[in-house]
């Protein structure tokens, strides 16, 4: 009986110990008993700035001048003294090609010429012998007017023949072909000992000095260009971005990608190679969005924001949503508006709920 009392009163005791002791070692919350800081500190208000829309998309470097160097006449291939990837001048000797037919041409029509000279030489004899009787009235003027005519038809046949052989003599100049331009060669189709022959291309070299960036845009975005835009490539190779400007807008589109071949033309070409990967952005539009300073972001928890400051110049920190950034501003998709204000060099001092005062707002 005594025994049950004594656990009633003891239970009690404990429970109120634990709470005492528990009381004693609870430390006070600093921050939900702090008062709120004022500070001076400078506020600038939100504006709306009507930034670009770029679209981006890859492309390649490309020569706007790829010649395919074939032959005028049909030769046997001496040789070939460039390789692929070789740098070449204008006036560098490409192809040298054999001369045996144009050299037998030559002769043929050479003594088709001596030919055609002695011909005229006894025709010329001939009239003057027959004009000299027809004045004696020994010959009929019919028989002039033959001989007459005879040494006009070898006098022809003399300019055909020196018309044939200058053109056989201008074959030489065939024989080596040189190339038109500055550039490099970027594919060989003969070898040595192939047969050249007109329209079929030995060797391909491409233009230096007209180099182009070629990309394609999907229809979705080709009514947005205009010729004449300007625009910035990448060149991931050279570590450069250059300035152009949109030359050509292909008006035909591919059928399966649904894309268009744009060529721009670059303001600077200077150790650029066909074939140099790179990438074109284009403006194709405007939007209208807040812009802060990059000196008004703070982060607090991991996450990036601003401190607002309210009617009352009480700042209250706001985490915020950003699109593109520049180095000293940034672009806000959501989370602060135009017209408010915000706090555009916090510190580490200051804290939600405080107080900023200052002498003037910045618009």
């Amino acid at each position: 009986m005594w025994q049950g009392k004594r656990n009633v009163i003891v239970w009690p005791c404990f429970i109120s110990l634990i709470l005492i002791l528990s009381s004693c070692t609870q430390e006070p919350d600093p921050v939900a008993n702090k008062e709120p800081t004022v500070h001076m500190l400078p506020v600038s208000g939100v504006t709306n700035k009507e930034l670009p829309i770029y679209y981006t998309t890859i492309g390649s470097v490309i020569s706007d001048n790829r010649i395919q160097i074939t032959s005028r006449i049909a030769a046997y291939i001496n040789g070939i003294p460039v390789r692929e990837g070789q740098q070449i001048s204008k006036g560098d000797v490409l192809v040298s090609l054999d001369s045996s037919d144009i050299d037998g041409a030559i002769q043929q029509e050479a003594a088709a010429v001596n030919k055609s000279r002695s011909a005229l030489k006894d025709a010329q004899i001939d009239l003057e012998r027959y004009e000299a009787l027809f004045k004696e009235k020994s010959v009929p003027e019919n028989a002039l007017r033959k001989v007459r005519l005879q040494r006009d038809i070898s006098q022809e046949t003399l300019h055909a023949a020196q018309a044939a052989l200058e053109t056989a003599k201008s074959q030489l100049q065939y024989i080596l072909i040189k190339s038109p331009v500055d550039g490099v060669v970027v594919e060989r189709q003969k070898r040595t000992g192939d047969l050249a022959t007109p329209g079929f291309p030995i060797i391909s070299i491409e233009a230096e000095k007209a180099l182009l960036f070629k990309s394609f845009v999907p229809e979705s975005q080709i009514q947005k260009l205009v010729q004449n835009d300007k625009v910035t490539v990448a060149i991931d190779a050279l570590g450069k971005i250059l300035d152009g400007h949109i030359s050509r807008i292909v008006p035909s589109g591919d059928s399966v990608t649904r894309s268009y071949e744009i060529k721009i033309s670059l303001n600077d070409t200077a150790d650029l190679l066909p074939g140099m990967f790179g990438r074109v952005q284009f403006q194709v539009g405007t939007e209208t969005s807040p812009v802060i300073a990059r000196t008004a972001v703070v982060e607090r928890g991991g996450l990036r924001g601003v401190f607002v400051v309210d009617a009352e110049q009480q700042a209250h920190f706001r985490w915020l949503r950003f699109g593109r950034e520049w180095p000293d501003r940034l672009q806000v998709q959501a989370g602060v508006s135009s017209g408010e204000y915000i706090v555009t060099h916090s510190g580490a001092l200051l804290h939600d709920g405080d107080f900023v005062k200052t002498g003037n707002r910045n618009e």
